[in-house]
């Protein structure tokens, strides 16, 4: 049985090799970024929207929706200003709508009851009414609540 190197940093790690020693530079770089982003941005906006650059140096503020790139676009001066303030390239500032790779769960709809006094007073104001839409609201409320 051979005997187990001894544990290392993932600092030590990552620094061996050339490729693994640039990639852990540009995620602190973009760590870095994200934590300027965080102080910058409208508190409500920070939280669905991130900041990154691209292989340029080009500046990007992703967002989750196209209603919160709206509103940071209409803040897109004040926001460049802040961010060179902090030391952060903003020759071309744009934003981009990222959509989440999660899709957003179905809402179930529990469907409510209606007591069978309710149900009844329903049908007798639907047995007074004349044809119209309420009359065939009321009776599409009641085929649908109807115990089988």
């Amino acid at each position: 049985m051979r005997p187990t190197l001894p544990a290392r940093k993932a600092n030590a790690f990552l620094a061996e090799n050339d490729k693994l020693r640039q990639l852990s530079t540009q995620v602190q770089t973009l760590l870095t970024l994200q934590r300027i982003w965080e102080t910058v941005a409208p508190a409500n906006l920070a939280g669905v929207s991130h900041i990154g650059q691209d292989e340029f140096g080009q500046t990007t503020i992703y967002c989750d929706n196209g209603a919160v790139a709206a509103k940071l676009r209409q803040q897109l001066p004040t926001l460049a200003e802040a961010l060179r303030s902090k030391g952060v390239a903003t020759a071309y500032l744009q934003v981009k709508v990222r959509a989440q790779a999660l899709p957003v769960p179905e809402r179930t709809v529990q469907k409510r009851e209606i007591s069978r006094a309710g149900l009844d007073n329903i049908a007798r104001l639907s047995d007074g009414l004349e044809a119209g839409e309420l009359k065939s609201a009321l009776d599409h409320l009641l085929a649908r609540h109807r115990p089988d």
